[in-house]
């Protein structure tokens, strides 16, 4: 990307929030860490030891694309990948393209968004097909499914997960929308839980629209 930031093309689906997520500081995982999709949204301390050249403090970084380099677990974007040197040595350090790294799983942490959001994708069609990505979620989650609930026969039914963190159904509930999240919380060793997500999306939904679900996920 010529502005160093991330891609409004990333396999997560982010779409054009996915160019500026983090400030610029993303990346796309490895196959071995992507997990069918669920890396998507994860963060990491990732931070390179080469001395005179790397700061030693590493950048935070949110997965939000796939991709395979040179035996390597992430591709960072260059923001994220300069952001590891020391001060005026970036020049140095973007040229090596490959650097040994060391990263960790952190708790993803957005001080101007509190809360997790879920943003209808531009290719929604109203009363049609409804597809949804989970933005801003917050600690240590994989994301292993989305439910709906369909009030008309009472009983909660599974989306797609089309690709990367998108999910997708075709003729959704008429009304307003709840929805169920089962996630997988790395911090308490893999605890698998459901999140509800009361009327999240509103009776007369738009597409390309994200909307607050109130909720904070740790």
């Amino acid at each position: 990307m010529s502005n160093g930031l991330g891609t409004p093309a990333g396999a997560c689906g982010y779409a054009k929030t996915g160019v500026t997520y983090n400030y610029g500081n993303v990346a796309a995982a490895s196959s071995k860490l992507w997990k069918n999709g669920a890396a998507c949204g994860a963060c990491y301390l990732v931070k390179c030891g080469i001395k005179g050249i790397c700061n030693g403090q590493g950048v935070k970084i949110v997965v939000t694309d796939r991709g395979d380099g040179d035996n390597t677990d992430f591709i960072l974007s260059s923001h994220a990948f300069e952001t590891m040197a020391l001060p005026n040595k970036a020049s140095q350090l973007l040229p090596k393209g490959v650097v040994d790294v060391k990263y960790e799983r952190i708790p993803c942490k957005y001080p101007a968004h509190d809360s997790l959001m879920v943003k209808v994708t531009e290719q929604s069609r109203f009363a049609e097909y409804l597809s949804v990505v989970l933005l801003y979620q917050g600690g240590q989650n994989d994301v292993l499914g989305i439910q709906i609930y369909d009030g008309s026969v009472k009983q909660w039914k599974d989306m797609r997960n089309a690709y990367g963190a998108v999910y997708d159904l075709p003729n959704p509930p008429k009304g307003t929308i709840s929805l169920r999240l089962k996630l997988k919380n790395i911090a308490s060793g893999g605890a698998v839980k459901l999140v509800k997500l009361d009327n999240v999306i509103p009776r007369f939904w738009k597409a390309g629209v994200a909307y607050d679900s109130k909720i904070k996920l740790a």
